[in-house]
Order: C-alpha cells, then sequence, then structure tokens
C-alpha cells in the first residue's frame, strides 16, 4: 500500500518537516514537504497526493493551516488531511474535524501513533476510491424495449446530471433502488456515498439517530446519513411511512439547509442529492395528505414512475438474460454450460410478475445448481432441483409448471418459498421482507392467506 502513495507534509519547521518525512519514508512511505502554505497549495495542485499531513500555525506564510485546509479541499475533496499543533487541545481538535480533517495530532507526537493514523487515512482514502471505481464500472443498464421502459430512460436523460430531487414512482419490487443507484452512477456526484434509508424499517428514535447522528459529548459522536452522504446521494424509501415528528424536523433541514447532531450544538451544512420512493402514488400521498404539503414543496420533485414487471411484458426476455448473466458472471460460469432452454422456462414462469422476484428467483435456482455441483445450467437440472424442494406439491415435468393454471402454480411455489425464506432469516420478517422483495405489512397478509404461522 505504501509505495503507491504520495503523502505531502505541509509545515514551517524544517526539522519537524525532516523528521516526519524520515519516520513515514522508513516505513516505506514515498513523501514530500513544504514549508508555507502557499508551496504545499502549488504542489498539492500539480501532483496527485492520497495525503496531507498539515501544520495549524503555518507563522511564514499568508495562510494558516485552517485556510490551507479550505483551499486543499477546493483542489480534491476526497484527499485526508491531518492536522497537526504544537498548542493542540481538545477545542482545536474538534475544530480540525468540523473543518474537514480527517484526524488530529498533536505536537510532539508518538511515533506509532503517526504511523498508526497515516495507515487508517490511507485505508479510508483506499476505500473511496473502490466506491468510485465501483459506480463507474458498475452496469446500471435498464432495459428498456417497452415504451413505458423507453419513457423511464427519456426521463433520465433529463435529470441524472442535474441536482433535482426525484421521487420514483411504482410498485414494490420493480427496480426502483435499481434506478436510485444508476442515476447515482451517472450523476456528478458518482464518486461520492449513496446511502439507503427504509422509513418502513425503523422507530421514530432509530430513524432519527439515523439521519442526524448523534453527540454524546465533544469527543464521542456518531455520524447521521446526512454527514455520511455528503455530496453523493441519499435514498430514502417508503417515505410514506415517515413520522410527523420526523417531517417536521426534515422541513426545518431542507429550509435551512442545515442540520445539528442529536445532542449536539454545532450546524453542519447537507449536501447530498435526494431521491425517494413511496407504496403510495405520488398523487395518493397528496390526495391522502400523507406527507406535509410544505414538506413535499422543499421536496420539488422531478416524479419518475417505474412500470412494474407485468407492465412492460417486452423486456421480461432481456431481463432474464440480464439476471442469468449476473450469476454467471459471479460464480464465473463457463456459457458454454448454460442451455438456452433455461432462458425460455424462466421467461414461460409468467405467475412471477415483481422484476424484484424475478430476479431474486433466478438467483436462487441458478447458484443453487453451481452449490449442487451441476456442470450444466439447464431446465431438465432445475426442474429437478424445483422438484426436491417443492416435494409433492408440484411434480415439475414441463407441462406441470408450465401448463397449471397461474394461480395454483402461483399458490404452491409461495408456499414453498416462503416457507424457505423463513427458515433462512429465522423468522425475521423486516430482513426477509427486504431480501425477496415484498413490503413487510404485505408479507404479513401474504403469510396469513397462505395459513403459514409465524409461532
Amino acid at each position: 500500500m505504501s509505495e503507491l502513495h504520495k503523502i505531502l507534509i505541509i509545515d514551517d519547521q524544517l526539522d519537524i518537516c525532516e523528521q516526519i518525512s524520515g519516520l513515514l519514508s522508513d516505513k516505506g512511505f514515498n513523501t514530500q514537504y513544504k514549508l508555507s502554505a502557499e508551496e504545499g497549495i502549488k504542489t498539492f495542485d500539480k501532483i496527485k497526493h492520497s495525503l496531507v499531513i498539515l501544520d495549524i500555525w503555518l507563522n511564514n506564510s499568508k495562510f494558516d493551516g485552517f485556510q490551507t485546509l479550505e483551499k486543499i479541499r477546493k483542489i480534491n475533496k476526497n484527499i485526508p488531511i491531518i492536522m497537526i499543533s504544537g498548542h493542540g487541545n481538545i477545542e482545536t481538535a474538534v475544530n480540525s474535524i468540523k473543518k474537514g480533517a480527517y484526524d488530529f495530532i498533536e505536537k510532539p507526537f508518538d511515533s506509532e501513533i503517526l504511523i498508526f493514523k497515516v495507515k487508517k487515512a490511507l485505508e479510508n482514502f483506499d476505500l473511496k476510491a473502490k466506491i468510485t471505481d465501483f459506480y463507474k464500472n458498475k452496469n446500471y443498464n435498464f432495459i428498456s424495449k417497452s415504451s413505458l421502459s423507453k419513457n423511464v430512460i427519456n426521463k433520465l436523460k433529463k435529470i441524472t446530471k442535474t441536482e433535482s430531487s426525484v421521487f420514483l414512482d411504482g410498485k414494490k419490487g420493480s427496480g426502483r433502488e435499481f434506478l436510485a443507484k444508476k442515476i447515482h452512477s451517472e450523476s456528478n456526484r458518482f464518486n461520492k456515498n449513496f446511502k439507503t434509508l427504509d422509513f418502513s424499517q425503523y422507530s421514530e428514535t432509530e430513524i432519527e439517530e439515523n439521519l442526524f447522528g448523534k453527540e454524546i459529548n465533544r469527543i464521542t459522536a456518531s455520524p447521521g446519513l446526512f454527514e455520511e452522504v455528503e455530496g453523493g446521494t441519499l435514498f430514502l424509501k417508503n417515505i410514506d411511512s415517515m413520522f410527523p415528528k420526523i417531517q417536521g424536523k426534515l422541513l426545518r433541514v431542507f429550509e435551512e439547509k442545515k442540520y445539528k447532531r442529536i445532542g449536539g450544538s454545532v450546524s453542519k451544512n447537507i449536501d447530498f442529492r435526494l431521491i425517494c420512493s413511496s407504496n403510495s402514488s405520488f398523487f395518493n400521498i397528496k390526495k391522502n395528505k400523507l406527507l406535509r404539503n410544505d414538506l413535499l414543496k422543499s421536496f420539488n420533485f422531478f416524479e419518475i414512475y417505474v412500470p412494474s414487471l407485468k407492465e412492460r411484458e417486452d423486456d421480461r426476455e432481456d431481463l432474464i438474460y440480464e439476471f442469468v448473466k449476473e450469476v454467471v458472471e459471479e460464480k464465473k460460469i463457463k456459457e458454454k454450460n448454460v442451455e438456452p432452454d433455461i432462458f425460455s422456462f424462466f421467461a414461460n414462469l409468467d405467475f412471477i410478475d415483481n422484476t424484484l422476484q424475478l430476479k431474486n428467483f433466478i438467483k436462487w435456482g441458478l447458484s443453487s445448481l453451481y452449490d449442487a455441483n451441476e456442470k450444466i445450467l439447464s431446465k431438465d437440472n432445475l426442474v429437478k432441483l424445483l422438484s426436491d424442494f417443492l416435494g409433492n406439491d408440484i411434480l415439475l415435468d414441463d407441462d406441470q409448471i408450465l401448463n397449471r393454471g397461474i394461480k395454483e402454480a402461483r399458490e404452491s411455489f409461495e408456499i414453498k418459498y416462503l416457507k424457505y425464506n423463513l427458515e433462512k432469516f429465522k423468522k425475521n420478517v423486516s430482513k426477509m421482507s427486504k431480501e425477496i422483495g415484498m413490503e413487510r405489512t404485505a408479507l404479513h397478509r401474504k403469510l396469513k392467506s397462505l395459513n403459514i404461522q409465524l409461532d
């Protein structure tokens, strides 16, 4: 790791620069140092660095350490900066972090602590770089043969590069989170964090702590999503489940563009793009006043309707190909070992009309075949696997799975499928609902209708 990173040291004392440089060089780090803010900023602007170690008190410079910190972050906000000072105290350390520094070290410093903090800062830098590469290389290909899907793509082209807040309308499992990630990956914020919060999964207190973070004292604090998502994209799911108290707090945040941690006294600016989804349509949210009107106005949504799988039948074949391809690439399966008839088998399972459920079913089926050491992914092998899984409920030969009534086929499969996942997730309905793409209350209703007991 050390050889790949350049570390810039900015301090007005030559002996300090030489001490830090020598210490880090002995550990294999590539370092250079500058004795003034001006020279440091100039060097940073010309040469790529992975870390800056910056003195707060620069007596021979036009700028002090905090001003230099600000200028460096304007050039590259992702670079971790460790502040150092011979006049350190808790207030100085806290102030450094508030202004965007990664960490703070007091002079005279312990060599082991310095090395430890440098390594942690570079690990953080590498992690952020991996996130950037992930979103650059991740293929968020939205299949769009159907007219409704083409309409989605046309709308995405209009708003992806803008800062508009987006409301993704549509049914559970239609692919709204996938689209939210696609918007993020193609936006100017692609190299920052993408964070998600589902309002239907947490209590009011948990949601508030998740969003705002919590501060017990000036040193002990846990950042919230507002802080973690800085510069990136925040995806809020099921906003129709938002508690009234949270609505009021969010309204204030969006009006003032600032927030405070719970228990904190310092205001922090917000900087993220907002994308939301809901189990209720945007029309019903407004009509039934599920959210405050002033909050909706502050969000100022650009609406995109995401069609369900049932509404985009023309896309089904390509979606199946995409989902099969994902498993094949993940498991490193040779393409010659995938029989063409498996695609037609999946295409005929029209009782699955939820995009996420179709994806999960394909992933489960093919992964199970692979894990069972089946060399060939074929329809016959998958039918045998499903027959073993379902037992006597359905003997899955060609005619019986593909030519049964949809209701009967769906119900028989759902009973086994839901029982299997209940066991897998140890009857944790919240985790299970998220995994299989069914809203929690809808899952409870489904379990009840199929007489599946949780006790």
